[in-house]
């Protein structure tokens, strides 16, 4: 895909809420298991998920790793400038959220200060964006695999480590 097809894809703010919802699905899939208080993400976490998974080379390690330490073994160039990046993407990250939120995909529950996934979306690990090309497809795909792996690694992680690790501050 060339440079220009993928900005515009990455600007694309229904992309970044369905990453967010594989974010959100991945994260919940491990900790409903762990017998944890936190059975989704804080809101805090949401805002990590597109400078990971638009960044080709973090989406490449996370996508293929279990664990947050292995990740950043893989590539420790990762880590590098993500809270920047971060800070840079937080207006994408909220239209984001907002359109998740507005179309019931993500639920925020105040209370707790947790993303949760809407009612009808607690079974479906993946929501399909309809785009023409292949390889927007296998683009979108890849986005999601990461964004559920991502999602899963924040899951086995305590909020402290996770800052630690990937050099964030929440």
């Amino acid at each position: 895909m060339d440079n220009d097809n993928l900005y515009n894809l990455f600007q694309n703010i229904a992309l970044g809420a369905i990453a967010m919802q594989s974010f959100t699905h991945g994260f919940h899939e491990i900790a409903k298991n762990k017998n944890a208080d936190q059975k989704f993400p804080k809101l805090e976490y949401m805002f990590f998920v597109l400078p990971i998974v638009y960044n080709k080379s973090a989406m490449t390690v996370f996508g293929s790793s279990i664990d947050l330490y292995t990740a950043i073994m893989k590539d420790t160039s990762i880590v590098l400038g993500l809270q920047d990046r971060a800070n840079k993407m937080v207006s994408q990250s909220f239209d984001a959220m907002n359109l998740a939120l507005s179309k019931k995909i993500l639920v925020f529950n105040r209370s707790e200060n947790l993303v949760e996934l809407g009612h009808g979306f607690k079974s479906r690990r993946q929501i399909t964006l309809a785009l023409d090309a292949n390889q927007t497809r296998n683009s979108i795909k890849m986005i999601q695999e990461c964004a559920h792996r991502l999602g899963n690694i924040f899951a086995k992680k305590n909020e402290k480590n996770i800052q630690l690790e990937l050099n964030i501050r929440f």
